[in-house]
């Protein structure tokens, strides 16, 4: 290519650019696929997925944060999630003006039939198209960029 205008990404940058964004792409097209046919959105398994850890339940804004999501948001997703029975949400017992969100029992009934044909389609799409060695290069070069940006 000749030389590069101002402003401009070389062919590498642009190169990677492309590959990161329609891998992303085709990934999130497939997982929302997947999900919807779960009668979940991304963002409410991400939510049962995060609960599914935590005994004790987790803080509405703890959740949030950990989600990359808008409280608004997260109160929305919440909400649905609770009038189909899968969460529950009640004060803390040690701050009430703090939320804690619970997976209920129908909950963790739906995480773990999703989360065994999620888990493979994420592998399928993208872990088991690499060596473990570059998984790792990907990971650390991705996190720095969630990190920084």
């Amino acid at each position: 290519m000749g030389e590069l205008l101002p402003n401009t990404l070389d062919d590498d940058e642009l190169a990677a650019y492309f590959a990161l964004r329609d891998a992303g792409s085709r990934l999130q097209r497939a997982v929302t696929k997947h999900l919807h046919g779960h009668g979940l959105t991304e963002v409410q398994f991400s939510i049962l997925a995060r609960l599914g850890g935590s005994e004790e339940g987790v803080a509405m804004t703890e959740l949030a944060r950990d989600l990359v999501i808008t409280k608004s948001g997260l109160t929305y997703q919440a909400g649905q999630l609770e009038i189909r029975g899968l969460v529950s949400r009640q004060s803390s017992p040690g701050d009430e003006r703090s939320i804690l969100v619970h997976l209920t029992a129908q909950g963790a009934a739906v995480l773990s039939e999703t989360l065994p044909s999620h888990v493979a389609l994420v592998r399928e799409l993208f872990i088991d198209r690499m060596p473990r060695q570059d998984l790792m290069i990907v990971r650390d070069a991705l996190a720095r960029v969630a990190r920084d940006g």
